[in-house]
């Protein structure tokens, strides 16, 4: 839990940082003004998550890029805009769903956390659909489907393996409610139901080799 909780909290903060370098070059000005809402609610939920780690013994100011346990795809500027929504759907699609299974966690001030991150990620979730939809309608979809599949390779590794002992007493211990394969179904389950209604197929294969497995990088 505390390199989970770690890792989640710097990859919201590379996140926010990577979302606000679109404030001022997103394709329309309504675009940018959600990327710097956005960007604004990351760095607020990496703030706010920090903390947390105090509880657990392991107390932890907020990181920066160049030493945070962020996913190497968020170490630099997103190349394009179909990349800053791969990573809105896919990067924060898996850290939403993997909080959404603590807001009755046993560790009440996570609980505390994922109830109110939950509740600014609905507008996101929105604004992620609503681009997928847009750019798979036009000249972007190859792509995004493309950017898609990049992020996936690396996010769908962050939860970890389904078997990972750690997790598994996390679980038992009531601190989330989700196991690391569960996280990856509901996000590719959801992905795969929007992209289908816009008539988009990407390849979100579950992550078979863990040889490598970084638990502290979650990576």
């Amino acid at each position: 839990m505390v390199a989970m909780i770690g890792s989640y909290a710097d990859n919201k903060g590379a996140l926010g940082r990577r979302y606000g370098e679109w404030a001022v070059s997103a394709p329309t000005i309504e675009a940018a003004v959600a990327a710097a809402a956005m960007a604004q609610d990351e760095l607020g939920h990496a703030r706010s998550t920090y903390p947390v780690l105090d509880k657990l013994g392991h107390p932890r100011a907020e990181a920066g890029l160049e030493t945070s346990h962020a996913l190497p795809m968020l170490a630099a500027e997103l190349p394009d805009w179909p990349a800053m929504i791969a990573a809105n759907l896919v990067v924060d699609g898996i850290l939403t769903t993997w909080m959404a299974g603590a807001r009755g966690s046993s560790l009440e001030p996570l609980a505390q956390r994922a109830r109110k991150i939950l509740q600014e990620e609905g507008a996101h979730k929105v604004h992620a659909e609503a681009w997928a939809r847009r750019l798979c309608a036009g000249a972007d979809r190859e792509r995004l489907l493309q950017r898609i599949g990049e992020a996936w390779a690396q996010a769908a590794r962050w939860p970890g393996p389904d078997d990972d002992p750690g997790y598994q007493e996390a679980l038992a211990a009531g601190m989330l409610a989700h196991g690391p394969a569960e996280v990856r179904g509901q996000v590719r389950d959801w992905l795969t139901d929007l992209l289908a209604r816009e008539g988009c197929v990407a390849d979100l294969p579950e992550p078979a080799d863990w040889s490598g497995w970084d638990e502290t990088r979650r990576s």
